[in-house]
């Protein structure tokens, strides 16, 4: 039987020179007529027709939600950019109907459902944004334990579904990272027990350059349920998952705070801490440059809690911390154990960011000196923060590496993902220049390789850099289900494409 839940830089000199060439573009819909400046790369008419078969929500330059709308998570003067047109869905007719559109009128396509992307690729310039982040449902079915999820629906309002059951699925550590982010892994706190989010993936739909959907699972087009599992968006828009369920009711969860002056000690204490856990546990750890500072550490056990206890009070023992938020607690509140340590710190408001994302081979001393170091040389105009998770461990370091497209599954490793933050946008190539800086000097430390969900810079190689191994499978599976490189905003496996 099945449960269902549903829940429901800067351009404005390119703009005004676009709207002095093309004029005032007037269009018609059902609230009345909308005045538009803006050079649109296809005729009035075609939006209006467009728009007559669209179930979701048509949003264009000018309009009320538009730059809501149009906006990365990320506000850099990297991903400013102003779509033509942004689709968001209701069904897959939408998004079918979005791929022919754009393929018509020759637009470039963005696909957004969660926003997380470290390079901005929910977003395009002049082009579509086929938005599936208002495509939410979950159905469970107890019994199989599994769960069928559309391409909008969060982590935490897939685990809303789950437990009550008393299961909950492979996700991410972000509440609102969206269900798609097996197409590139899947990493989470429950990995070193279960393994990937991709080593649960029970089937997908995928919709097609060529308009055709397709079901991916172990019986139908089994290369592109082996390509979805970790390949990312490189063979069309997956709109929804089936995923495999564990039962997981309490675990042992929590942070410790610490003086940010204690960081170096308790980054190697912590290296040598998760040199011998438990598949049951996982680790991130936080610093965060503002004001005083702050260092803490973030543990997840999801085994017997008596266990646990004891393995936590190994940690306590190196350093006692300033503040202990470790507890018992539901695992359905996962997602909101933050707020045990929610505070305000009393720093400066600040609209723009960037994030970077590292893998790093293993978390050496040198790894440590160099990050430590290069924060404190920061420019001052930042607030800086980094965070050290998904330890790999446990049960996705024991899957072979051509089981599924997700090959980076070397134990010892981590993902770093450095964040700064600032008020003034006259500080922007100040606070930018030190973020590049610091990926540059970070990547001997990565073996060449790049976390997919990570990704954080391009390049040539950067698909061989997170396909590794798998690469030249995947060129071939590109080549056979997106041969004119349609879905290109994102880990992007080329070959005669630019």
């Amino acid at each position: 039987m099945y449960y269902t839940r549903t829940t429901t830089k800067t351009r404005r000199e390119f703009i005004k020179k676009s709207a002095m060439a093309a004029g005032v573009l007037t269009l018609l819909n059902a609230c009345g007529q909308r005045i538009k400046s803006w050079k649109f790369p296809f005729a009035p008419d075609a939006i209006n027709q467009f728009q007559k078969s669209f179930y979701g929500h048509i949003i264009l330059p000018g309009d009320a939600a538009y730059e809501t709308a149009r906006r990365a998570r990320l506000l850099n003067p990297e991903m400013d950019k102003h779509p033509a047109v942004i689709a968001q869905c209701k069904n897959e007719e939408d998004v079918l109907l979005c791929i022919d559109f754009a393929r018509q009128h020759n637009l470039e396509v963005a696909v957004r459902s969660g926003n997380h992307s470290l390079l901005g690729w929910g977003t395009c310039e002049n082009g579509l944004v086929i938005d599936l982040s208002k495509i939410k449902n979950v159905s469970v079915d107890p019994v199989k334990q599994t769960a069928q999820v559309t391409a909008g629906s969060t982590a935490e309002e897939i685990l809303a579904a789950t437990s009550p059951f008393g299961l909950a699925p492979v996700l991410g550590e972000c509440g609102s990272v969206g269900a798609g982010l097996v197409l590139g892994g899947g990493l989470g706190y429950l990995s070193g027990k279960y393994g990937a989010t991709c080593d649960t993936l029970l089937s997908a739909n995928v919709l097609t350059a060529d308009g055709r959907t397709l079901q991916a699972n172990p019986s139908n087009n089994q290369d592109l349920f082996w390509a979805i599992r970790g390949g990312g968006g490189n063979f069309g828009v997956a709109t929804t998952f089936e995923y495999q369920l564990y039962p997981e009711n309490e675990v042992l969860a929590g942070r410790f705070a610490y003086p940010i002056e204690k960081t170096r000690d308790l980054l190697r204490f912590f290296r040598e801490f998760m040199l011998s856990a438990p598949d049951e546990l996982q680790g991130d750890c936080y610093y965060a440059k503002q004001g005083k500072g702050s260092f803490a550490v973030e543990f997840v056990y999801s085994g017997d809690l008596d266990k646990g206890e004891r393995l936590i009070n190994e940690f306590r023992k190196f350093l006692k911390p300033d503040q202990d938020w470790m507890k018992r607690r539901a695992y359905s509140g996962i997602y909101r154990m933050g707020e045990d340590w929610a505070s305000d710190d009393g720093a400066t408001p600040c609209p723009f960011q960037s994030i970077k994302g590292a893998y790093i081979k293993q978390l050496s001393d040198e790894v440590i000196d160099l990050i430590l170091t290069q924060f404190e040389q920061a420019p001052p105009s930042c607030q800086m923060f980094f965070n050290l998770s998904h330890y790999m461990h446990g049960k996705v370091c024991r899957i072979a590496s051509d089981s599924t497209a997700f090959e980076l599954r070397q134990a010892g490793a981590a993902d770093l993902a450095y964040l700064i933050k600032w008020a003034d946008p006259k500080n922007s190539s100040s606070c930018m220049s030190w973020l590049y800086n610091l990926s540059e000097l970070l990547q001997p430390y990565s073996g060449g390789r790049i976390y997919s969900n990570y990704m954080s810079t391009e390049s040539g190689n950067s698909a061989k850099a997170v396909y590794g191994t798998n690469y030249t499978r995947l060129l071939q599976l590109k080549l056979k289900y997106d041969p004119q490189n349609f879905f290109h905003l994102n880990q992007n496996i080329r070959s005669k494409w630019k």
